[in-house]
């Protein structure tokens, strides 16, 4: 669409011009449309008024400490429904800011009084617990919270019913249940789009891009992510610009390019930051790591992952500390520390085994297993990647499965099980086949071309952000000289519609002229062959005539009978120009019906027959199907056969062999009529449907003939929407093949 616009634009500069005009309003209307109140909703349907209290809570964006004493500042005056949502905000706070014993004491609290609280605080708290246990890393009482606990009382079509379906597809992408989630993210941003909640939609969008990403499908990951950022990037919202940047900097590294990754880390840490959210450092610290792992600045990749050890270790979440010591013993195995790997490799299966899920569990297995293996202990190297290839086959994951097996084939040869080892080399080089495909291969680098258009957008993007303090100062010129501008801009539109009013009008002209010239050649030209072909004939009548005048005939009958036959070439040559110019301008007549062609071949192939022998041919008909629907005039398509086969009369040495067969394929009837010797040479074989055009050699003996039959029998066939060409035939002469469209059943 925006290539069809654009090509349109590119034509004229006026439009252009207006484009400019109208997209400054559509800039003005989008702010504007941005601007949403959002309803509160009671138990009972009825909305509430927003509170000072909490707007007073909206404001507060932050974990910091200035963030924590407003919060307590509030606490000490509200009450009511005002005091639990003031409470709730500061559980946030201990939550995001690292206070994890803070945070669980009064949320405890908080669930403790929870039957006493109506539907809409109730929803408010359980989302509070859950998010708790999503720190810890217990994602499946998380969405167990969500779904059966929250879901069951939210209103229908509520936002925050939609709010709901997004958290619990959260805690199931967390714990790789990909189908599920997307299901609960694409009911969510339905709600959120019939109540045009845009930052809502905008991260539902994001959290699809990570989705997409986990699935390995980095074409519709970038997609969603540029979606979401095109919104955040306006609004400013730092904690989602934070998410979206982490987001951002994932697909660069899975796509290896870690210097753009690291710059997306870096933009997340540093918002990360600002908001005191210590897990989401947590989770920056342990990526940048990573980072510095891949390109080898071991020193710089050990302090981000103790940083990120550190964060995780203070808010219990197991499985990001598994995550990140599984990535410390791959540092001291670059190191060459084995004494380091291992200790870390320790306590990388203690922590999985305190949060397990598949994945995790997973990871720390196949990593003790290699670990063994390096170290020659096979029994128990194959035991833990055994139990790594069971969750690989579990979670359908291709590179984990090809590692595995390929693992499991070494151990079992040094263990002499030869025909494990087989096995399990097989499935893995049936699994390389599948990754390594011709499609894969296609497929990535399609998602090479998709990060570097995410690289544009996000330059663009970045670029419309440095040039916002710009554009403000710009607007105040703008207000003052929109006048004169407006007043420029009819002038340079007015003057641009005459200029290219003139230039259309002079194109019209030359190209009447040429079309003029054209047809005026083209005129001249069919009365130069016309001339040409009527001379003969009247000389040859009027040294007939004369010959009679002046009594220099011996024979009397006979020249009268001559003359009759020059009268009749005369006639017939004049009648086949004007059938020809019938059919130049599709004045012939055709009346059309559908028809199997195959009986009505074989009632003229009698006739064709006797006229052929009756001038000492050999004919032959082959038939070759047992149906042929068409949609033709029958009598337009035998007149085409006649004239061919009048032709083939006409030039072929007698006695010879003139044969016509009929084929079908999957969409046309295919005719071929043949002839023997003599043939056509191969320079001419394209020229005999020109008009007027006779071979010079052999196949043009005789005199007779106007020259046009050919012509005519192009134009019938083409009205029928066939093709009709010559070629040399198997039998030394010219062979004429017919294609008309079968119908369609």
């Amino acid at each position: 669409m925006e290539q069809a616009i654009a090509s349109v634009f590119a034509k004229t500069s006026t439009i252009q011009l207006i484009s400019s005009t109208l997209s400054l309003f559509i800039k003005v209307l989008l702010v504007v449309g941005c601007i949403h109140s959002i309803s509160i909703v009671q138990a009972q349907g009825k909305p509430i008024s927003t509170s000072d209290i909490e707007a007073q809570l909206n404001d507060i964006t932050s974990s910091s400490k200035k963030a924590e004493w407003q919060v307590k500042e509030i606490i000490k005056t509200a009450a009511g429904d005002d005091l639990v949502r003031a409470q709730l905000k500061l559980v946030s706070i201990y939550r995001k800011s690292g206070q994890q014993a803070k945070s669980e004491q009064l949320l405890n609290e908080l669930v403790t009084a929870l039957p006493t609280y109506h539907d809409e605080l109730k929803i408010k708290v359980l989302i509070s617990a859950a998010f708790f246990e999503r720190r810890k890393n217990n994602y499946a009482k998380a969405a167990d919270i969500i779904v059966n606990q929250a879901l069951p009382i939210a209103l229908p079509e509520a936002i925050e019913l939609g709010r709901l379906y997004q958290l619990a597809g959260v805690f199931l992408r967390l714990q790789m249940k990909l189908k599920e989630a997307k299901e609960y993210y694409l009911i969510a941003l339905e709600i959120f789009q019939q109540n045009e909640d845009y930052n809502s939609e905008a991260q539902i969008f994001s959290q699809l891009g990570v989705l997409y990403e986990s699935e390995g499908d980095l074409v519709l990951a970038a997609e969603y992510q540029i979606k979401a950022m095109r919104y955040f990037e306006r609004t400013n919202d730092i904690e989602e610009l934070a998410g979206n940047y982490f987001n951002l900097g994932e697909l660069y590294y899975r796509a290896h390019d870690y210097t753009k990754s690291l710059s997306f880390y870096l933009k997340a840490l540093d918002y990360d930051k600002q908001l005191n959210s210590i897990q989401d450092m947590g989770f920056d610290y342990h990526r940048i790591g990573s980072i510095y792992l891949e390109t080898n600045d071991l020193d710089k990749a050990i302090d981000y992952t103790d940083k990120a050890i550190a964060i995780f270790t203070s808010e219990s979440a197991n499985q990001l500390l598994s995550r990140s010591h599984l990535q410390m013993a791959k540092i001291y195995n670059k190191l060459n520390d084995n004494i380091q790997r291992f200790k870390h490799l320790t306590i990388a299966v203690d922590t999985a085994q305190l949060a397990p899920t598949d994945h995790q569990l997973r990871q720390v297995w196949h990593d003790l297993g290699a670990y063994y293996l390096e170290n020659f202990d096979y029994p128990r190297a194959k035991q833990y990647l055994e139990k790594s290839l069971v969750i690989s086959n579990k979670l359908g994951l291709l590179d984990h499965q090809l590692s595995d097996n390929e693992l499991l084939s070494n151990i079992h040869h040094e263990l002499g099980e030869y025909d494990d080892a087989h096995q399990h080399l097989e499935s893995a080089f049936k699994i390389k086949l599948q990754l390594h495909s011709e499609q894969r291969i296609r497929e990535i680098e399609k998602h090479k071309r998709d990060i570097d258009l995410l690289e544009e957008q996000i330059k663009v993007a970045k670029l419309q952000e440095e040039n916002k303090a710009v554009e403000a100062e710009a607007e105040v010129h703008k207000t003052i000289s929109q006048g004169v501008i407006f007043i420029a801009l009819v002038l340079l539109f007015l003057f641009t519609v005459l200029i290219y009013f003139f230039y259309q009008r002079r194109k019209l002209a030359i190209l009447k002229a040429n079309l003029y010239q054209d047809a005026l050649n083209q005129k001249n030209q069919i009365l130069a062959d016309v001339s040409h072909e009527l001379r003969t004939p009247l000389t040859a009548l009027k040294l007939q005539v004369d010959a009679l005048k002046y009594q220099l005939v011996d024979d009397v009958d006979l020249s009268y009978q001559k003359l009759g036959t020059k009268i009749d070439d005369l006639n017939h040559l004049i009648s086949d120009i004007y059938e020809l110019a019938l059919s130049d301008v599709n004045g012939l007549s055709f009346e059309a019906s559908q028809v199997d062609f195959v009986p009505i071949l074989m009632n003229w192939g009698e006739e064709f027959e006797h006229y052929a022998s009756a001038k000492g041919f050999e004919w032959h008909l082959a038939i070759n199907a047992n149906t042929a629907l068409v949609n033709i005039d029958t009598d337009r398509i035998k007149q085409v056969l006649s004239n061919l086969l009048t032709n083939s009369i006409k030039y072929t040495d007698a006695p010879g062999q003139i044969s016509l067969s009929l084929a079908v394929n999957s969409n046309n009837l295919i005719l071929v009529l043949k002839d023997s010797s003599p043939g056509v040479p191969d320079e001419e074989l394209e020229k005999i449907f020109e008009r007027l055009y006779r071979v010079e050699k052999s196949r043009n003996r005789r005199t007779g003939g106007s020259g046009l039959g050919l012509s005519i029998s192009q134009n019938i066939i083409e009205a029928h929407e066939g093709t009709i060409f010559a070629s040399k035939s198997d039998l030394d002469g010219l062979a004429v093949t017919i294609r008309i469209p079968l119908c369609q059943q």
